[in-house]
């Protein structure tokens, strides 16, 4: 019993400076129980939030679609706007013929004729119907217009 007492009275004696003081604080050698260590963030530090960018567009001539890297779906968008006029822009140049007079031809390859070109003559059908109106409206007989037409 006195070791215990006397274990006691070094604790009293070197931990509290007053006998009436209830309160016993640790010296340096003492131990306190383990506790967990909180760490609060310090407030001066900005919390860095990844700002969405744009993963994709949706292609072709469609409305415009933005897909952006937090995965949401949204309609327009600078960026978005800008890759649909070059769409649109790429599609009139393919589909717009160079015209020289007589053919139009394609980016592709393909040609057609040239329907602004002047003096236009019609088909072969039309021309005939075109003589025979002319042939009558100078006063000629069938026969004649006939005769002379074929």
């Amino acid at each position: 019993m006195s070791t215990t007492n006397a274990a006691a009275s070094s604790i009293t004696a070197s931990s509290v400076p007053d006998s009436t003081s209830a309160e016993i604080t640790p010296t340096a050698t003492e131990t306190v129980a383990d506790e967990p260590m909180v760490v609060e963030p310090v407030a001066d530090e900005p919390v860095m939030v990844e700002e969405p960018y744009i993963i994709d567009c949706q292609l072709g001539l469609g409305p415009i679609v933005t897909y952006w890297s937090d995965g949401t779906v949204t309609g327009y968008s600078d960026y978005c706007q800008s890759i649909h006029d070059q769409v649109l822009a790429d599609e009139v140049a393919a589909n717009t013929p160079v015209c020289d007079g007589t053919t139009c031809r394609y980016p592709s390859g393909a040609t057609r004729p040239d329907t602004n070109s002047s003096p236009r003559s019609p088909s072969p059908w039309v021309q005939g119907q075109l003589d025979w109106q002319a042939c009558k409206e100078a006063g000629n007989t069938d026969e004649y217009c006939r005769l002379t037409l074929n």
